[in-house]
């Protein structure tokens, strides 16, 4: 077992994460924070469900909107 320590901007370089539940707050803010910090991230997917009427693409549009 190597002794190093492993940086978060290091150990998502490259990778692609599944986040679920991305449209909430805390997924709003894990998402801002992973794109702010780990500007080498490969790529993030959303798992987005219709809730209350809205559709997946509102959902979406919601959290791209939201500052």
């Amino acid at each position: 077992m190597s002794s190093s320590v492993l940086s978060v901007r290091k150990f998502y370089e490259d990778k692609s994460i599944l986040i679920t539940g991305g449209t909430g707050s805390i997924g709003k803010l894990l998402v801002q924070k992973l794109l702010k910090s780990c500007p080498d991230i490969g790529q993030i997917y959303l798992v987005v469900r219709p809730k209350k009427g809205q559709t997946v693409e509102e959902r979406f549009a919601n959290v791209l909107a939201t500052p």
